[in-house]
């Protein structure tokens, strides 16, 4: 059911332009001061047990809430809900946009993996669940990147899905200098890196000026693999 939550969702905000609809992202900031006013040590503890007491209850939450509205709404529900977290999540107005008001190709590549490549890649491993933790940790880390847990655990999580990135811009664009670059990378550290992201986007774009279409086929070719995954789990 993952991929066709997504394959809903992505046609959703880019046939009904739903992705304009202004939402609240700035939910972090007002959470963090909230634990703040009531664990002073959160945001200058360095130790596992805060890391844990910021995350876990987030994620707990959208755990329980999601199992709650299976037992009672049954898979209909349950798709209706992760439609809408994904929707919240997920923005893919940023490969909308016109030449009228172009986006530096750094900040396409770099904004089109947080919005929409590396949200979808923990969304279809783990569901809502994958999804909310990326989520919570990602806008956390942005708060406090400087605890060691936190550095820890977002390079984890965005270590697979930019290297997934990385070799759909190779398959997309400039394949030899692309997978070179990749293979480079493919056993570095786990320490954040987004980055990485936009060196492998602009070693591809060189074989087509336009980002936003390179961008647009590596979303393509992830919904390809995602949709023959799928099949083939419901054909065994």
């Amino acid at each position: 059911m993952s991929f066709i939550v997504i394959l809903v969702c992505l046609s959703a905000q880019w046939f009904l332009k739903l992705s304009d609809i202004p939402r609240d992202f700035n939910w972090a900031e007002k959470y963090l001061t909230w634990m703040r006013n009531r664990f002073l040590s959160l945001t200058h503890d360095h130790r596992l047990f805060s890391f844990l007491l910021l995350v876990l209850p987030i994620v707990i939450v959208v755990s329980l809430i999601f199992t709650l509205v299976y037992h009672v709404f049954g898979h209909v529900g349950y798709s209706i809900l992760s439609l809408l977290l994904l929707w919240y999540c997920v923005d893919i107005a940023i490969l909308k946009q016109t030449t009228a008001a172009p986006i530096p190709t750094a900040d396409l590549f770099l904004k089109t993996y947080q919005r929409i490549f590396a949200l979808l890649f923990w969304y279809f491993i783990f569901g809502p669940v994958g999804l909310a933790l990326y989520v919570v940790v990602a806008a956390l880390y942005t708060q406090l990147h400087e605890q060691k847990y936190f550095i820890l655990i977002q390079g984890i999580l965005d270590w697979l899905p930019i290297r997934l990135l990385g070799l759909s811009f190779a398959l997309a664009g400039n394949f030899s200098v692309v997978f070179k670059e990749w293979m480079k990378t493919l056993f570095q550290g786990v320490a954040p890196n987004q980055n990485q992201v936009v060196s492998f986007g602009e070693l591809a774009v060189a074989a087509d000026p336009d980002a936003q279409n390179l961008v647009r086929r590596a979303l393509l070719i992830w919904l390809v693999v995602m949709g023959l995954i799928t099949l083939g789990s419901w054909i065994g």
